[in-house]
């Protein structure tokens, strides 16, 4: 009898977003990745974190979703208002989600220290979960040392590689000195930037994948696409961004 958990057989080693055109263009994360996710605010981070949730989840990967920013209810209710409907994932485990509450905590540079290295434990000692979401680190960051993130990453990146896992991390950029920035970039093996266009009263946001290390498409590669309330992310043709 099944217990619900996903069949590592019924997925291939990469990580699909359940998205038509997204799959067709970014052809799926490759499994393990460590990706950065980098924008500024309302540039699409989360949506585009939410998208990669539910593909993972469609295509049988357990999830584990660390939100900064967002309750359990809020974050259920968000997806389902953008079409991604994880209740029932939820419901049977396949999901889970961890609130990490950081504004009204006292910082300084030790907390935020036991902070990030808190999420590491927490990814590391997870072996019932195949895909981490942690959305986001900026606050935290913003009180840390540049030792103590970079410290982070790389032990992130060695998490990923010594237990087959795959985290995506959204970050505000500029909330970090730019030759951190460089050395983040460096040690994952993902990099994507999101940034925003008003063009002609419609807001326009723009996905530039940098860098995937194991994907099977080209990187460099630019997409231009609206934040639907009823359907989430979608694509828009490039001559249409530019008119």
């Amino acid at each position: 009898m099944s217990d619900g958990s996903p069949n590592e057989n019924q997925r291939e080693n990469k990580i699909m977003l359940n998205h038509f055109e997204l799959d067709r263009r970014i052809g799926g994360f490759p499994y393990p990745t460590l990706t950065l996710i980098e924008g500024i605010n309302d540039s699409g981070k989360s949506v585009l974190a939410q998208q990669i949730t539910y593909g993972a989840l469609e295509n049988c990967y357990r999830v584990r979703y660390i939100t900064t920013e967002n309750t359990i209810k809020s974050l259920l209710r968000d997806m389902k208002s953008l079409t991604y409907d994880v209740t029932t994932h939820f419901i049977k485990g396949k999901l889970k989600i961890t609130e990490l509450h950081v504004e009204k905590l006292s910082w300084n540079k030790i907390v935020s220290r036991q902070y990030l290295r808190m999420i590491n434990k927490l990814i590391e000692n997870d072996d019932k979960t195949d895909v981490f979401i942690i959305d986001s680190i900026t606050y935290v960051a913003t009180h840390s040392s540049n030792k103590d993130i970079l410290e982070f990453f790389t032990t992130m990146r060695n998490t990923v590689d010594e237990y087959n896992k795959a985290v995506f991390i959204t970050i505000h950029p500029h909330s970090f000195e730019e030759d951190l920035l460089i050395r983040i970039r460096s040690v994952c093996g993902g990099h994507i930037t999101l940034e925003i266009n008003d063009m002609g009263g419609r807001t326009i946001r723009i996905l530039n994948i940098k860098k995937l290390r194991g994907a099977s498409r080209a990187t460099n590669l630019i997409i231009s696409f609206e934040v639907d309330p009823a359907f989430g992310i979608k694509v828009v043709p490039f001559s249409q961004a530019k008119a």
